[in-house]
């Protein structure tokens, strides 16, 4: 028998990190795959008491946490003083207690987090991995460790007639912790770049019902599938789950398979959106649903963006059947902050995600006061974009509760 023999140098060996990665998930995808055939979302809107975590973030996020904190607090102070929500601060979870200890969370944060149903958390930076490669990205994290297997992002333009959600699989694809990437050394250099690339079914599956049921309440025939199932093998079976879930489940729904370059292309002209054909039928539809693995669904929802005033303007919601975590779409301003220009970030991604949250638990009513806030924050020509117009966070979050009072 032949000895592997490690022809790389350095740290990261990539036979024992993909021994470690598929060890890890095998009792992920165990713990999962005993829920098949049990995908009923819980009625949040039922769920009382229930407890709201807020986690401040890091860079611009302690900025914009005051619009949202304040605006969910004014909100829901009725149900807080009865007692039936409580909205709890996530402690130490900063990029300075992290790296301080060495962890992705600390214990403090984590005790708090085993507390909530949702959450409710401003952008948290990622450390430099060169110079931290033991502190992996806290928002990958908490959407792993609390089983979040769908982002959405729903992206909406009443000038273009747009309106549509991005279903993104949280799971899998080199979106997975440190142990699924990293660089090799060979001959003392950096010489190569790996990852792996893993998907499992059963989180495809979950992700496909939630979206066929949003597709439906959306009075939408079709759903359109966005992977690179061309070149890249695990994107290929994760289509083909996708179809096959849809078929056996949802035999009703038609769907349309795309590459994400693609979408990309039929993304910037507005009438494609609104003219697709299903694959079964061919009968046209128009885009209210999209599903995507890990990595596509990231640009996809970036790219969208646009339609919305950018990627400051993006709420995303990170759900399962029975807990969820709403952020704003977008990282931590770190140029920003750097050019002493965080007073001057646009709160309205942050507000987004807070009237997902209201409407995840139930208060559809409230969602839809927040949302025609921020509407009329447009029409004022209020939102921030980072000093160009002079614009502040303050002054913006201020306009809103105007608006919501």
């Amino acid at each position: 028998m032949n000895q592997f023999i490690n022809p790389f140098e350095g740290n990261y060996n990539p036979l024992e990190s993909l021994l470690g990665l598929l060890e890890q998930e095998k009792e992920r995808i165990d713990k999962a795959i005993k829920t098949r055939g049990q995908f009923n979302p819980v009625d949040m809107s039922r769920k009382r008491p229930l407890v709201i975590g807020f986690a401040p973030g890091d860079g611009i996020g302690p900025i914009v946490a005051g619009a949202a904190r304040t605006i969910l607090e004014k909100l829901l102070a009725h149900e807080v003083e009865k007692g039936d929500i409580f909205i709890r601060e996530i402690p130490d979870l900063t990029i300075e207690k992290r790296i301080e200890q060495d962890v992705v969370a600390p214990p403090s944060s984590i005790e708090v987090i085993d507390q909530c149903d949702v959450i409710l958390k401003m952008p948290l930076e990622t450390p430099d991995s060169s110079r931290y490669p033991n502190v992996p990205s806290a928002n990958v994290w908490m959407r792993q460790y609390m089983d979040l297997f769908a982002c959405t992002r729903t992206i909406k333009n009443e000038r273009h007639e747009i309106d549509f959600t991005i279903f993104r699989c949280n799971m899998g694809t080199p979106y997975q912790d440190a142990l699924s990437a990293g660089i090799c050394g060979l001959d003392g250099k950096d010489e190569y770049a790996l990852c792996f690339w893993p998907q499992a079914r059963i989180d495809i599956e979950r992700i496909t019902h939630l979206a066929c049921l949003h597709a439906i309440k959306s009075e939408s025939p079709a759903i359109l599938l966005n992977f690179k199932d061309n070149v890249i093998k695990p994107d290929a079976a994760a289509l083909n789950w996708a179809k096959e879930y849809i078929d056996n489940n949802f035999p009703r729904l038609d769907y349309l398979s795309v590459k994400p370059d693609d979408f990309s292309y039929t993304l910037t002209q507005p009438t494609k959106l609104k003219a697709m054909k299903g694959e079964k039928s061919g009968v046209e539809f128009r885009l209210t649903t999209m599903v995507c693995n890990n990595i596509v669904g990231d640009m996809a929802g970036d790219e969208a963006g646009m339609y919305v005033g950018g990627i400051g303007g993006v709420g995303s919601a990170n759900i399962s059947f029975s807990q969820g975590m709403f952020e704003a779409g977008g990282g931590t301003g770190t140029r920003m902050m750097q050019e002493k220009r965080g007073d001057f970030a646009s709160p309205v991604a942050v507000v987004k995600a807070t009237g997902e949250l209201l409407e995840f638990i139930g208060y559809l009513d409230l969602k839809n006061r927040v949302f025609k806030a921020l509407d009329a924050l447009e029409k004022a020509g209020l939102i921030p974009n980072g000093g160009r117009n002079g614009i502040t966070c303050s002054q913006a979050a201020d306009f809103l509760l105007n608006e919501i009072e």
